[in-house]
């Protein structure tokens, strides 16, 4: 059997910077460790560990990379990858980009198949790979369901971004979008793929992750600043997503 994708790690310095640029072929990309703010298409962005991101042939992007610097698991996609995620309706001349928890797990076990270098490794990678573009179309498939979701959970969902770093209600949201709390519960979970509360989590855990990245503050100041109860509320749902603790992210150990 021979593998159809052969991932490399790159590695970049902390503190620095790729000019605008393009490629010549499309590539599917995995941060494993640290993170980079990126200009691609006209749009701002911030990556982070458990990201995964699909550049387009010919489009400019620039990073510039934190205080940790980065580590990425590249790949140009096999032609049947790129039409496996087409077939699933990911709009890859968009750019896409995903994260989660999932990611950084299988980021991980790239790593470890990688640095083995043996006669399965090969074939043990091509696996992973294929299971990071499976999670990647799944989370596609949501993206597009929140495209299609009528305008009130869209407002809803806005709200929620809004509010996100304070303390808010599943009836201030509701109220928000003009609708009863269990018909915005149970069409929230079914457009998003996620519970109003689950979604809160998200945002809030993603935000003490760039935090832990950019700022000196400490846990419990990040915590609070987060929307997050306490270190230890803070500690439980960041385990929980990332796959390790705001100290070990902070550490680089991510």
């Amino acid at each position: 059997m021979v593998p159809q994708a052969q991932p490399m790690v790159r590695d970049y310095g902390p503190g620095s910077a790729m000019a605008a640029h393009a490629h010549g072929e499309p590539s599917f990309s995995l941060v494993v460790v640290g993170g980079f703010e990126e200009r691609i298409g006209g749009a701002a962005r911030a990556y982070a560990r458990g990201q995964v991101a699909f550049v387009p042939a010919g489009v400019a992007h620039a990073q510039s990379f934190g205080p940790r610097g980065a580590r990425q698991v590249t790949v140009r996609p096999p032609d049947a990858w790129i039409d496996y995620l087409a077939d699933c309706k990911v709009a890859l001349n968009d750019a896409p980009h995903a994260r989660a928890g999932v990611f950084a797990q299988l980021g991980d076990r790239l790593l470890a198949e990688l640095s083995c270098a043996d006669a399965y490794s090969a074939v043990a990678c091509e696996g992973l790979m294929l299971e990071t573009v499976a999670a990647f179309a799944r989370a596609g498939r949501t993206e597009t369901a929140a495209v299609r979701a009528p305008a009130w959970l869209r407002t809803a969902r806005d709200f929620i971004h809004v509010h996100a770093l304070t303390p808010v209600s599943l009836a201030e949201v509701a109220a928000a979008a003009g609708r009863h709390e269990i018909h915005l519960a149970r069409e929230f979970r079914r457009c998003f793929g996620v519970t109003v509360g689950g979604y809160l989590r998200r945002l809030r855990t993603e935000h003490a992750a760039r935090l832990l990245q950019s700022s000196p503050m400490g846990l419990s100041e990040i915590a609070l600043e987060s929307g997050f109860s306490s270190h230890a509320h803070l500690c439980r749902e960041f385990k929980a997503r990332m796959g390790v603790t705001p100290s070990q992210y902070r550490a680089g150990k991510a």
